[in-house]
This record gives structure tokens, sequence and C-alpha cells, in this order.
């Protein structure tokens, strides 16, 4: 720590060494020539603020740990370093100067890989087939390398701030892939397909984004576990993404408020998951939810949608965000019940630092809110209930300023009502498929059903689709219902 020599001695001998810390130094090199560090296994570099290169660490067999971190004069990194197969983490954030850092070779063992921070890095190809956490912000990156598809493992990848242009199709195959951050991606313009694994995805401020692209089937949706997906201030979005957005926080939001309904009836729930999110562009509350208005409270019928077999109510809330000029970091809510201001739950999320350029829609389901709303209709057993909220945004002088929601919805959610949403998505799903055999995109024998049910279901299906219910189904006659779909 704090070396102040320009290089370490000539004699120096490193052969026992496990850890070498050498942060804060103002050397320009470490030493010349290849030392033998066979039983290294961390190395810290962290703000070696005159260091332009890394020696030849190709003895280093067992290093598991590189920080060169801040390290503002660096220019490259030796390629010795990308023969280290037990290198774990490589940590090169903040090295303002560095343009570089590729390799043919597809590393084995690389899990986390920081470059966030390298402003003037803009080529880039590294890959490993166990990587694990990529993070690229703050970096003039445009393309992710070819070979990005191979990463299996990846969980985690931050682009934020960056200058990507595109994402490769090849993304919607990683299969562990759970976040995402775009946030400030001012230059990218189309969101492609994206895993059913992703829980988290932040495209805060892509200012050109316009298209974003989800799975052509409703059953591939039905898959994904998405907990917070975040568009604010992606003014850019297309009506036909906007459309696709909304049906996919219809589907994930009723899946995720049915698996923490089951959970409770089952008693095996775990407080994890607090919520699921959903944020983007718009003025209207979306139909799907059952009680909708422009003011500040709305009436619950709890009498209809309450059932003997689950008793047990979730709630999925909408609010439409105004226009906000101010910077702020928070946004508080105030939810009550009835009259009595003291009967109320509060919650907080986070906002964009910057102002809110336009109006736009906040789709959440919370397991508090469903609690309490539930301990409230429990307690009073009441067929009923007023639901107000209020709502402030929290400034950059930590004030608190009151918000006008520009609309508020609520939709009480139980289980058979959730089974019932799929069966209706199944059915869309195969009104699709039948207009695509009737346009000739679509063979017969691609088609498939489980029982003969669902195949007379089918004919009907098409019937309806087409309007007329005259339509004679000849192409049928030479199939068995089980080899259908």
């Amino acid at each position: 720590m704090h070396y102040p020599l320009d290089s370490l001695p000539t004699n120096f001998s490193a052969e026992n060494l496990v850890i070498l810390d050498l942060s804060f130094n103002l050397m320009e090199k470490l030493w010349c020539g290849v030392k033998n560090l066979v039983n290294l296994k961390i190395l810290r570099l962290y703000n070696s603020l005159r260091l332009t290169m890394l020696p030849n660490l190709s003895k280093a067999r067992n290093l598991e740990i590189l920080v060169i971190r801040k390290s503002y004069s660096l220019l490259c990194v030796h390629g010795s370093v990308f023969g280290l197969n037990k290198l774990e983490v490589l940590d090169l954030g903040g090295c303002i100067s560095l343009r570089q850092l590729r390799s043919h070779i597809h590393l084995s063992s690389l899990r986390y890989l920081s470059l966030a921070g390298c402003v003037r890095l803009q080529d880039f190809s590294v890959t490993s087939e166990n990587m694990k956490e990529l993070n690229l912000e703050l970096t003039g990156i445009q393309q992710l390398p070819a070979s990005f598809g191979h990463q299996s493992k990846l969980e985690t990848l931050h682009l934020g701030l960056s200058d990507i242009q595109s994402l490769p199709e090849a993304i919607k195959n990683l299969t562990r892939f759970k976040y995402l951050s775009i946030r400030y991606c001012w230059d990218l313009r189309a969101l492609p397909e994206l895993p059913p694994s992703l829980e988290f995805l932040d495209a805060t401020g892509c200012t050109s984004l316009k298209r974003v692209y989800f799975p052509s089937s409703v059953a591939l949706q039905l898959k994904e576990n998405r907990k917070s997906i975040l568009f604010w201030n992606c003014l850019k979005l297309d009506q036909h993404s906007l459309d696709a957005i909304g049906l996919n926080a219809q589907i994930n939001l009723k899946k995720f408020a049915y698996q923490h309904l089951s959970a409770l009836t089952h008693d095996y729930y775990k407080d994890n998951d607090n919520e699921a999110i959903y944020v983007y562009p718009g003025s209207d509350v979306p139909k799907w939810l059952v009680y909708r208005t422009s003011h500040d409270y709305v009436n619950v019928d709890i009498s209809s949608s309450a059932a003997p077999d689950s008793p047990l109510l979730g709630f999925i809330f909408c609010f439409i965000f105004p226009r906000i000029v101010s910077d702020g970091f928070a946004f508080r809510f105030t939810i009550s019940v009835g009259e009595d201001e003291g009967n109320n739950v509060e919650f907080y999320i986070e906002r964009p630092l910057e102002k809110i350029v336009s109006d736009h829609v906040y789709l959440v389901y919370d397991h508090r809110l469903t609690h309490f709303l539930n301990s409230r209709t429990n307690a009073e057993d009441q067929q009923r209930l007023k639901i107000k909220v209020a709502v402030v945004t929290q400034t950059g002088k930590s004030d608190y300023v009151p918000v006008k929601l520009k609309g508020f919805g609520v939709s009480p959610i139980k289980v058979s009502e959730y089974r019932n949403f799929i069966r209706k998505m199944e059915l869309v799903d195969r009104r699709r498929k039948v207009k695509a055999l009737h346009s000739g995109n679509t063979s017969l024998e691609r088609i498939c059903f489980q029982d003969q049910k669902t195949y007379l279901d089918f004919i009907q299906e098409i019937n309806y689709v087409d309007g007329c219910w005259k339509f004679k189904h000849h192409q049928f006659t030479n199939y068995s219902y089980r080899y259908f779909i």
C-alpha cells in the first residue's frame, strides 16, 4: 500500500507470495521480465495512477483475482492475462486510458469482468464460458462480441451509459440471464427478445429506443418471471411496443400475484420477493384493471371477488404519473382504507433522478399492500373497500412535494381468476395459429393438441376467427387429433 518508488527492485522475489497488494502506488511499471508468481492468488493494483501497462503474468498460473481499478494511465493489458486458467475476477473499472481489450481465446474460468468507467474503451472482445457478471457501464463500446451468446452462464449485464447501439439476437438463448441494465443508452434503438429467465430490466432514459420485441407466443411469455421492468422516459417507443409491454405486464403481474397467493395458501411463502413492477410511458390506466378512476380513491367490491376455495385476494395497483419537472430520488405512497387516516400503509419506490418528461404508467403488485388490504377486509368484515392513495416525491433538497396522479386503478386477483386468464391467453395463441394456417404460413403437421376436447375447441375457434360458421374443415379429415400440435 502506498509504495513510493517507480518500480519494484530487480531482486524482488515473489515465489511465496499469495496476496500482493500494491494499491495507491506511484509505479510506472511493476517489474521487468517474467517473475515466478506460482503461488500468487490475488493481485491488487487499485489506484496505480502512473502504471501504463501490466507485465507478463504467464507464470502466475494460480492467480484468481486481479484488480486494477482506477489506474488512470493504463493503456493495455498484457495478453498473458487471458491465458490464466484460474483467473475468476478481472476488475479494470475506471481505467480511463484503456482503449482496447481483446482476446481470441474463449476463457474458461473468468466469472466476473468489470470495465465500468473505461470511457475510451471501444474495441472489446472478451468472453468466458463461466462468465456470470459483465459490467460495461460508461464505456464507448458500441457492439458486443459475436461470441457473446456462448456465455451460457451469464446472469448480469451492465451496459448503462455506454455507447451500445444494439444487442445480439442470441441474448434470448441465455437461460440463466436475470439482470440487464441499459439505462441511459442513448444510441440504442431496439431491444431484442429477452430470455424467460430475465427478472430485472432497467431501460430508464433510453431516449432513442423505438422498438421492443417479445416472444410471439403468449405461452412463452407465461414462462417468464419478470419482477422489475422500467422504461422511464423512453418516449420514442412505438405504439406496437407499448401495447406489447402492456400485455407482458398483465401476464407477469398476474402470474406474480398468483404465485404469491398460492404460496400463502400452502404456508410456504418466503418474504424474498416483495413486489413486481412495470413502468412505461402512457396516460391511461390499462383496461384490464377492474377499477379505474381519475380520482385519488376507488371503491372496490370485495364480495364479487372473494371465493370460498381461496378467501385471500391479491391486489394489482396502477398509478398514472404526470410530468414532473423537479429532480428527485423517490416517491412515497400512502394507501389508506375508508376515512380513517391512521388506517394506512406506506411504501417507497425509486424514480429517475432527473425530471419525468411525460405521463407514465406504473403497475405494481406488492405483497405488503395485499397483506394490508386482506387484513382490513377480515378485521372489519367489509364487502366494499374505499381505497385512497396519496403520493409525494422527495426532491434533491430532501423536501416532499405532493404529486397529483392522473389516474388510479386497482384490480383484485384470486387464484381461479388467474387460471381463467391463462385459458384465455391460450385461446389467443390458438387464434394466431389459425390465422397462420389460413395464410399458408403454418403446415397442419406442426399443430398439435393434447386431447379431443382441445381439438374440438380448435375447430370451433377456426369458425369464430373466420366469422364463418359454415367453414368446411375437410383438410382435417385425414388427421387424428393426437397428431395435431
